[in-house]
């Protein structure tokens, strides 16, 4: 499935016109790296009909007047948001964390256990084990400030 088409998909399932998404699109002032000028309504409507290619420097803008992700206009299929969301979990900076806790209304209590499919731990095994297997899902400045708190322990406790 071409991108375009895509787009075609998406502005129908939201009840929005070629002319409606045009006027977004053109309302957030994108600038084509060829001529740095922002897309006319009609070369718009020449990317939603295939007689064009969409620009890569508009992907953004599109995504973001389709109110969607850039991931979205690329791909359908659950497997494949399946490994976009586990990226982007993987990658996540503590501010994006803190977005999706607050967007799902989660909870953590140290003594809660979570349990991701497939997981090979269970409530019998030990806190080490469990963070030993959850390190490579974590984001590498949740990583650093852990190795820094870490050091300020045994610092403190030898010293005592």
């Amino acid at each position: 499935m071409e991108v375009y088409e895509r787009i075609n998909i998406l502005l129908k399932d939201k009840n929005l016109t070629k002319r409606e998404f045009a006027k977004r699109l053109r309302d957030l002032e994108p600038k084509l790296n060829s001529t740095g000028e922002t897309p006319s309504e009609k070369t718009i409507y020449k990317y939603l009909n295939g007689s064009i290619s969409i620009k890569i420097e508009l992907i953004p803008y599109i995504a973001e007047a389709l109110q969607i992700a850039e991931q979205e206009l690329f791909t359908r299929d659950n497997k494949s948001r399946k490994r976009f969301f586990q990226n982007l979990i993987k990658t996540a900076t503590l501010e994006e964390i803190e977005i999706l806790k607050n967007k799902f209304n989660l909870k953590y209590n140290e003594s809660s256990l979570v349990k991701e499919p497939n997981s090979t731990y269970t409530k019998d095994s030990s806190l080490e084990s469990q963070l030993i297997e959850l390190l490579p899902y974590s984001p590498k400045p949740l990583l650093q400030n852990f190795v820094t708190k870490l050091k300020e322990i045994k610092d403190f406790n030898e010293t005592i």
